[in-house]
């Protein structure tokens, strides 16, 4: 998609809107997001809004919309959360006696504990695993990002990058 300085833009992966304030390349565009922060972003992280098209009446007068018993869906978002595991992996959090223990000890049991989740959220009826792993060095979010990649998993970052979220 042709971008040009000016155009109002969306992002895919978050809630933002922006102003494309700069064209770095044919992959790169700077842009002033609706909160006043200007952002590096790839191309293809963003969808550009057409003139015309951002108000609910550009589709046509007449919306419908399905006729839905309060009470059921209520019970639908209930159950919904159920369905999510969060599992937190702050070493604090799994043990008391962390100071005693190196990194790779520390990582070790970090990754059991996220291999035990992995394997509870597939044998159960979970279908949404939150793994908080911290924003930190990054090296225990490669490494759950390892292992989720050889359970094949769907997964994808949080907004802060601290924790990643996963389709099961």
């Amino acid at each position: 998609m042709d971008f040009k300085i000016g155009d109002k833009v969306l992002f895919k992966n978050e809630n933002l809107k922006g102003e494309v304030v700069k064209i770095n390349s044919n992959y790169k565009l700077t842009v002033l997001s609706s909160d006043g922060f200007e952002l590096n972003v790839a191309v293809k992280d963003l969808v550009k809004i057409e003139k015309g098209t951002d108000k609910a009446t550009s589709y046509g007068e007449y919306t419908y919309t399905k006729d839905v018993d309060r009470r059921t869906s209520k019970s639908q978002k209930r159950q919904k959360s159920q369905t999510v595991l969060k599992v937190d992996l702050h070493i604090e959090l799994l043990t008391s006696n962390y100071h005693y223990l190196d990194n790779f000890e520390i990582i070790q049991m970090q990754l059991n504990e996220c291999h035990k989740k992995i394997q509870q959220s597939i044998n159960s009826n979970i279908s949404k695993l939150i793994i908080v792993h911290g924003i930190g060095t990054g090296v225990l979010k490669s490494e759950v990002h390892k292992l989720l990649r050889n359970y094949k998993l769907r997964f994808y970052l949080s907004k802060d990058a601290g924790a990643t979220e996963v389709m099961i």
